[in-house]
């Protein structure tokens, strides 16, 4: 054996984070020796990056992707999935070669060899996994354990197609398991589907996400099973009546994370719209119990959302973000809303006379303008406040403040804004829970075009 893998990340993996090959080699003491690593997409044989590091005083090779993966990522703008989005940017499959290269002396020219045997040269070939499945999410350092991203908090391959009891919460979120939302606004949850072996007896099978509404008095209003199908823009599933067994072949890195539309709006779109006296609903991303069968007793994931009206009269102003996972929160601002325009100009003195006569003459021109403007910008400033909030809400609402991709959903479209600066206010009352109300200045990204 040439090189040998000795770490290697998991799967799921998140890219924002140190995402971590260590490599040895029997071959290491070769003059010119340098370990060499190929990033390609599963599946492909483009290299997208080639990384060339000489052993460390220890002879070890010590390789982070983070970065690197993290820039062939990108957001998927999934906010008004109905019912399912699968994702093609923010999750892919990477694959990572391990070669090594060295002479005969140490001005000899190079060779590069496999990594497998120390005899056969080529592009480098061993890996540890047929592929790394990288989300754009991070690892917080001081939250984390090791290197890898808590994937069991949030995925579990258990066995498929049972009657089984269990309860989890793995959707890819820290918000609170009850939220508020009111009609017209979107919202979805984003959780892992299916496995990472390609097993067909184990896997995070959402076969369906159920949707429950209630009204005032607690009496059920509706019952639907949003089932995920290719049909629906979900899968691997193409038909209810497959079993895991028969799809886990077809699942792919699009499929293996999948978003789910469940505000009002989007269940509006969907065809499953909520009826005007709802009160309150809730989701459940649920398993298979057989063919054509919900296994309504195995919940991955399930929530509630709370129907809220105008408060003091604002509609409120709603935010989606790119959280730490790399999917979509949502969160609405109900309190006082302002905005200002202020106006950003550009001048230049002009002369009374006009030097560049076109005649022999220079005519008395009493309309000539002196002082004049060249650049006017209008930069809109705006304001919201967040109703008061528990310690919970207070500490989820700071992956708002700390997001680079934030959007404001105004009518059924979103629109990229810049949070400028957020305030805090916290109660002193010791006896009430809600203690924090935040007031967040925040601009569009693309400002409004004057007229010149």
């Amino acid at each position: 054996m040439a090189i040998t893998l000795s770490q290697q990340p998991t799967s799921p993996g998140m890219t924002n984070s140190d995402y971590l090959f260590t490599v040895t080699s029997n071959s290491s003491s070769q003059p010119q020796y340098q370990f060499i690593a190929d990033l390609t997409l599963s599946g492909s044989a483009t290299v997208l990056q080639r990384i060339k590091q000489q052993p460390n005083p220890s002879s070890i090779g010590v390789f982070n992707f983070g970065q690197i993966v993290a820039s062939y990522l990108e957001s998927d703008n999934s906010w008004k999935a109905a019912p399912f989005i699968t994702s093609s940017n923010v999750a892919k499959r990477f694959s990572v070669k391990f070669g090594e290269e060295y002479g005969t002396s140490i001005s000899s020219s190079v060779s590069i060899y496999n990594g497998i045997t120390n005899a056969t040269t080529g592009s480098p070939a061993l890996t540890g996994s047929i592929y790394y499945y990288v989300a754009d999410g991070l690892v917080n350092p001081y939250d984390a354990v090791n290197f890898n991203f808590p994937s069991a908090s949030y995925f579990t391959a258990s066995a498929v197609s049972t009657t089984t009891t269990f309860s989890k919460q793995h959707a890819l979120t820290n918000a609170p398991l009850t939220q508020s939302i009111q009609d017209g606004e979107y919202a979805t949850i984003s959780l892992i589907n299916g496995n990472f072996t390609n097993s067909t007896s184990s896997a995070q099978d959402i076969y369906a996400v159920n949707v429950k509404s209630f009204d005032s008095s607690n009496t059920l209003l509706d019952d639907v099973d949003l089932v995920n199908l290719v049909n629906q823009g979900g899968g691997p599933r193409t038909l209810t009546t497959q079993l895991w067994s028969a799809v886990a072949v077809s699942q792919s890195a699009g499929t293996q994370l999948i978003t789910v539309g469940v505000g009002p709006q989007n269940l509006n779109d969907a065809g499953d719209a909520l009826g005007s006296t709802w009160a309150y609903y809730i989701v459940q991303a649920l398993g298979q119990k057989a063919s054509n069968t919900v296994n309504t007793s195995g919940s991955y994931a399930t929530l509630r959302y709370e129907k809220y009206g105008a408060q003091c009269g604002y509609d409120g102003v709603r935010f989606a973000w790119k959280n730490e996972f790399g999917v979509w929160d949502y969160y609405t601002f109900t309190l006082q809303s302002d905005a200002a325009f202020n106006i950003e100009r550009q001048s230049y003195e002009q002369e009374f006379v006009n030097y560049s006569t076109t005649t022999t003459t220079v005519p008395y021109d009493k309309e000539r303008r002196g002082a004049t403007q060249f650049y006017n910008a209008l930069i809109q400033n705006q304001t919201a406040n967040s109703d008061w909030l528990d310690q919970d809400e207070a500490d989820w609402l700071k992956e708002l403040f700390f997001s680079a991709n934030v959007f404001q959903q105004i009518g059924t479209n979103f629109f990229p804004i810049v949070i400028s600066s957020a305030n805090l206010v916290e109660k002193t009352n010791p006896r009430t829970q809600a203690n924090f109300q935040y007031q967040i200045e925040f601009k569009p990204a693309n400002q409004l075009r004057p007229r010149i």
